[in-house]
């Protein structure tokens, strides 16, 4: 962050989190609406942190998506309430539910409405584009578990985002694209259980946080923001760079996998046989992209076991990626059983 403007800075991340927690501890479509919007004013001068052009231009983008899908949320809640004269009561009319729920499909930046999420995150800082595909997922994804229909369309929004994800991000250069075409893919995963169980979908976006922050800090502090700069000689200990990026496609016994693991027990046991391989054939075809930046990175084999100097920070993340096969299957068995 650009520490002339430090404090002003802390100002806005305090007002995003608080937005935040505004919707999440709220049962009240207004006031969530109210969090939602307090959380954007927090986000966007974040945006404009170097005082590029680019960026005032994704901050613009970003702005006009996410007033767009807030005018449908507010409209739709009014709605209702002149329905039914209560801001509590559970969705029971299908048109507008399926209204609040493109809107929060839009917020999220989940297929078919993600065209506006790459646009805006190649031309961002690391640490922003982290808080992106991160922390402004959490009370979209938290509104959506408190819908009760659409079920249908849910499923097949989670296959689209899955497989959409995944095949848009094969003929990507940029890391910074391939890191937000994979987010898009893993929301699919996300969305997987949001209707069914809610836990498990915060347990999938927990592991995911986990695994980012050590892999984005990497990529950010050595390698760039291109393919061929993998190629390139760096002081960095390339086995635990790869040992994240094999996490995030779900090789076993990563923790990745483990997240992968929970969700699709949980569909065979309701015997949604079909929507598992639809979900299984994504994260096949982002595995090729995922084991193409590992292989690039292994091809620097001279450098793969050098001890690096900023990796102490992220020991414990780390070996929670490595150990979780001993550390999280326990856990796994208590959510199944």
């Amino acid at each position: 962050m650009n520490n002339k403007f430090f404090p002003s800075n802390f100002l806005f991340i305090l007002i995003m989190i608080l937005g935040t927690m505004f919707s999440l501890s709220s049962s009240h479509w207004l006031t969530m609406w109210m969090g939602l919007e307090l959380n954007l004013m927090g986000f966007l001068p974040l945006m404009n942190i170097k005082g590029k052009m680019l960026e005032a231009e994704a901050s613009m983008k970003y702005f006009i998506i996410q007033s767009m899908s807030s005018s449908v949320l507010i409209f739709t809640s009014t709605m209702i309430y002149s329905y039914n004269m209560s801001w509590y009561s559970m969705l029971n009319n299908n048109m507008m539910s399926s209204l609040i729920l493109l809107s929060l499909i839009l917020k999220l930046g989940g297929a078919p409405m993600h065209f506006w999420l790459p646009s805006i995150t190649s031309h961002m800082p690391w640490s922003i584009l982290f808080i992106l595909l991160t922390w402004q997922k959490l009370a979209p994804l938290f509104m959506l578990s408190l819908m009760n229909s659409n079920m249908m369309v849910i499923m097949m929004i989670s296959i689209m985002s899955t497989l959409m994800g995944s095949v848009m991000a094969l003929n990507q250069t940029n890391l910074q694209l391939i890191i937000t075409y994979s987010s898009i893919s893993h929301l699919g995963w996300m969305m997987t259980m949001i209707l069914f169980n809610s836990s498990l979908t915060l347990f999938y976006f927990i592991n995911y946080i986990i695994i980012s922050i050590p892999l984005m800090h990497l990529i950010s502090s050595e390698l760039g923001n291109h393919l061929f700069m993998l190629t390139q000689k760096t002081n960095m200990n390339n086995m635990i760079i790869i040992s994240l990026i094999l996490s995030l496609a779900g090789l076993p016994p990563l923790l990745g996998f483990m997240s992968k693991l929970i969700i699709l027990i949980s569909l065979i046991k309701m015997k949604l046989f079909l929507f598992t391989v639809m979900m299984l054939l994504g994260t096949l075809i982002s595995l090729y992209f995922y084991l193409n930046i590992s292989l690039m990175l292994m091809i620097k084999s001279y450098t793969m076991f050098k001890i690096p100097k900023n990796i102490k920070t992220y020991k414990s993340l780390i070996s929670l990626n490595m150990l979780s096969s001993f550390i999280i299957y326990p856990m796994i068995t208590m959510f199944i059983n």
